[in-house]
């Protein structure tokens, strides 16, 4: 799992998603991000030859279903990083379900992802991709709700 700790600055450059203004910088971000990703994935999962030939080409279909996914939640962050100290019942739950339904088509994608590793790669090896995968989704949920104000702190400032 050592390797998995080199994913925590990936992840923190992830973070400055929310705060990127152009989509150079958006561009920049996600290539920097894929690749570390990649390599992490690579060194976890130690692939035979066979296995790896396998793996990686149903890795960049997910991959691709991901990052739009991923790319989605990165706009709804920052829409409401943008719209935080002026945050109305509407625009709360226009974000909130939005966010909510991202979650879920996330699951449902991870789920078809697990059945497509487990016809290419087994199982066991599916299982240990889809640990790594969750514990990298789980990581930046986490990286970017750290940099987010909480609505609860935002009701204190405002008294």
């Amino acid at each position: 799992m050592k390797k998995v700790l080199l994913v925590t600055s990936a992840i923190m450059l992830l973070a400055t998603f929310v705060n990127a203004q152009s989509d150079p910088e958006l561009d920049y971000i996600k290539k920097a991000y894929s690749k570390d990703k990649k390599t992490i994935v690579e060194e976890y999962m130690q692939f035979n030859v066979q296995e790896a030939a396998k793996f990686w080409t149903a890795y960049g279909a997910y991959e691709k279903s991901r990052e739009k996914l991923a790319l989605e939640r990165i706009k709804l962050l920052q829409q409401y990083v943008d719209n935080a100290d002026k945050l109305t019942p509407a625009l709360a739950d226009k974000l909130a379900t939005a966010v909510l339904t991202n979650n879920m088509n996330l699951d449902k994608l991870n789920l078809q992802n697990f059945g497509k590793m487990k016809l290419a790669i087994g199982a066991v090896k599916a299982a240990k991709y889809m640990q790594l995968e969750t514990y990298l989704q789980t990581t930046w949920r986490a990286m970017s709700q750290d940099v987010i104000p909480l609505i609860g702190e935002l009701d204190k400032t405002h008294h």
